[in-house]
């Protein structure tokens, strides 16, 4: 290759270089530049000659404006001047500027607008600053935002971004009605939807088939990076609900390709607008019990199925708001204060346009909810109104609202909460916290309804159909259930000096909640279609339940279970399914988890002094930066598959120093003796906590169960 490139020193630079501002390399058939870009390399033989430089007219008619200003000024502050001469000034001043103007205009050297190249270009920047040697960092000026849709990629290649986002991604954040959104893209006013289809690309493009992309959209990353600059700018640039959806995409994809410091300054974005926008209330509350009415910032939905859109956009950003607390270990920024919503409404009555109404969803108050305050007295939301709701109406998209939200009360109200575990008292308040949760994660699962406790909603008993949001729901209540006891099953030695906990009991929770995420999580990625995506949270459920075999398998001596290698294996599937068409990316979520417990499973044998943190998995990985860096020294760094992975038959007790003897120091009765005895009584260690494959059935009547 390098034989057959030609390079003449005295060759003008390149068309793309000269736009750009780039030393150009002047080689032939391609310079450096458009070669790693991938554009048109064109040489017309003879150098532009310097033409009006873009934003000159602009600074021109600024410096008019602010002579008038000056002319005007001048007439109040010398009142002895005849005003008539003033005048005469201005506007002899004004017609030969314009006069000027308007012949600067019509050089034929004039710069094109970025929005007249090809998609397949790099748009030029017409700032006088030096460019970055970096080409992926665009500037705000790269991009003429009056029009999206020259940056898109060409009708063929959108159509099939369109169709695997709906396919692939609208299962998991079901915040656009289908319908409507193609026949409003196929109608003349979809300005608006451009920021939405560049956030599409960005989540699609490498889901689609490679042979139909062109040449210029080969570089998939490079075409990725652009539309999500896009997306940023421009949807920070106004309130509208169509720049909320695609931040949410693009939150969605930042977080699953594992850049997710990228997504959480998008998350903290979107809970503030959702709250601008009046999102997190329904509109007939918008009005009501204020002295001051907030500004409106959206026109009235026009009917049932748009108000619908709209709910379930603010339960997307809810969603991620917990998904961060619970992730990451911060506060959450939707409180009870801010919220006052209905659950979404059932998928398939919401695809046929069916409207129905849906009950209220309480938030409970973080400022009341300190170690101490029963929970049966917190405040959970304003009243709902007096007519009955028909719970029929909500469907596989809302239980995965209340089970993510579960999710994070424990953190929120358990984990988080400050204890001082030498006080008996406060340790007495924390284990009534414990087992306040414990029941109502436990009511939750009792009083699920039938037709939503099996994830199946295939109507043929031959076919396996998982609805998503379901299944995703049934593991984030499993994995609360971990997130809950593991702290009690496996305590700190110093813990058991002050009180007799239920470990045993908790252990045996947590081992039969990581197995059944492991059954649910095979079953589903066995039944959906092979290049189907998995969720974010899907992902860290998977990775808390694997974790938790880990530390039972430290904590215990016992063998290492079994589903520990199948949760390993799921980890693996969810992360090739992630980077789609394209090479695999091994720093997505799901393959950081994979590599991160693949380094504590080494890490336990190579050291039996090793000491694993059981509610560590909040900061053992390092997500700061973008993916294309090198991964923390915790994790492996290249994460190839399960075949660098040993799976030995016999997986023998980990040789290390046996746990700490449980002796208790029970003193005189008091309320923490009175919480032990409960939590250690049989009928309460007995109950049923666990969702498994085998303990109900249902189907849906529905095509659209979410």
């Amino acid at each position: 290759m390098e034989a057959e490139v030609s390079v003449q020193e005295d060759r003008p630079a390149c068309r793309a270089c000269r736009k750009r501002k780039l030393r150009c390399s002047r080689e032939v058939p391609l310079c450096a530049h458009c070669r790693r870009i991938g554009t048109t390399c064109e040489y017309d033989g003879e150098r532009e000659k310097p033409g009006l430089k873009a934003g000159a007219v602009e600074a021109l008619r600024k410096r008019v404006e602010a002579l008038e200003n000056a002319v005007f000024h001048q007439e109040r502050s010398e009142e002895h001047r005849p005003v008539s001469d003033s005048s005469a000034v201005a506007t002899a001043l004004r017609e030969g500027m314009e006069l000027l103007l308007g012949q600067l205009q019509q050089q034929p050297h004039t710069r094109k607008r970025p929005c007249e190249d090809s998609v397949s270009d790099v748009p030029c920047s017409p700032s006088n600053k030096r460019r970055r040697v970096n080409d992926t960092l665009i500037e705000p000026d790269d991009y003429s935002f009056s029009d999206l849709s020259s940056s898109l990629p060409p009708p063929a290649v959108l159509e099939a971004v369109v169709d695997s986002y709906f396919a692939l991604v609208q299962p998991w954040i079901p915040i656009f009605h289908e319908k409507r959104f193609r026949r409003r893209l196929r109608s003349a006013d979809k300005s608006r939807l451009e920021v939405v289809l560049h956030a599409m690309v960005v989540a699609m493009l490498k889901h689609v088939d490679q042979s139909v992309l062109p040449a210029d959209l080969k570089d998939i990353e490079a075409v990725c990076e652009r539309s999500r600059k896009i997306v940023v700018l421009t949807a920070m640039d106004d309130l509208y609900v169509e720049n909320l959806q695609a931040l949410i995409i693009i939150c969605f994809e930042d977080i699953g390709s594992g850049r997710v410091s990228r997504a959480w300054p998008i998350v903290g974005s979107l809970t503030r607008t959702v709250e601008y926008l009046q999102l997190s209330v329904e509109s007939e509350n918008h009005d009501t019990g204020r002295v001051l009415q907030p500004r409106p910032s959206l026109p009235v939905a026009a009917d049932w199925v748009e108000e619908e859109e709209r709910r379930r956009v603010f339960w997307t950003v809810f969603n991620l708001d917990r998904f961060c607390s619970v992730t990451t270990g911060w506060n959450t920024s939707l409180t009870s204060n801010d919220v006052h919503r209905r659950l979404p409404a059932d998928g398939g009555l919401w695809h046929n346009e069916e409207p129905v109404t849906t009950p209220f969803f309480g938030i409970w108050d973080r400022s009341a909810g300190k170690i101490g305050t029963l929970i049966a007295f917190l405040p959970t939301d304003k009243p709902s109104p007096t007519a009955q709701v028909d719970m029929s109406t909500v469907g596989a998209f809302a239980y995965r609202v209340e089970a993510t939200e579960s999710l994070s009360r424990v953190t929120t109200f358990f984990l988080q909460q400050r204890i001082n575990h030498r006080d008996r008292q406060e340790m007495g308040s924390w284990l009534m916290r414990f087992k306040e949760l414990d029941l109502r994660l436990v009511s939750w699962k009792m009083f699920l309804p039938q037709k939503w406790k099996d994830t199946n909603i295939s109507r043929q008993p031959t076919v396996v159909t998982m609805d998503p949001n379901l299944t995703l729901a049934h593991i984030t209540h499993n994995t609360s259930m971990i997130l809950l006891h593991q702290r009690i099953a496996y305590p700190p030695p110093e813990w058991l000096e002050v009180v007799k906990l239920p470990t045993l009991s908790s252990a045996e929770t947590c081992e039969a909640a990581a197995a059944e995420t492991a059954n649910i999580t095979e079953k589903y990625l066995g039944n959906c279609p092979r290049e189907g995506v998995v969720d974010s949270q899907f992902a860290f459920c998977v990775f808390v339940s694997a974790r938790v075999l880990l530390v039972h398998w430290r904590y215990y001596g016992t063998p290492l279970s079994p589903d520990y290698w199948t949760l390993m294996k799921c980890l693996d599937a969810m992360a090739t399914r992630w980077s789609g068409r394209v090479q695999a990316n091994r720093q997505n979520s799901a393959a950081r988890y994979f590599g991160q417990l693949n380094a504590i499973h080494r890490a336990c044998q190579s050291d039996e002094n090793f000491k694993l943190d059981v509610l560590g998995y909040s900061n053992e990985i390092e997500w700061t930066g973008d993916s294309q860096q090198t991964a923390p020294a915790a994790v492996p760094e290249s994460t190839a598959g399960l075949s660098q992975v040993a799976f030995p038959p016999d997986l023998p007790a980990m040789l290390h120093s046996s746990p700490a003897r449980m002796s208790y120091n029970t003193g005189s009765p008091d309320e923490l003796t009175t919480v032990t005895s409960i939590l250690l009584d049989q009928q309460y260690s007995e109950m049923d906590r666990i969702i498994s494959l085998n303990n109900a059935y249902f189907a849906s009547d529905v095509a659209y169960s979410t």
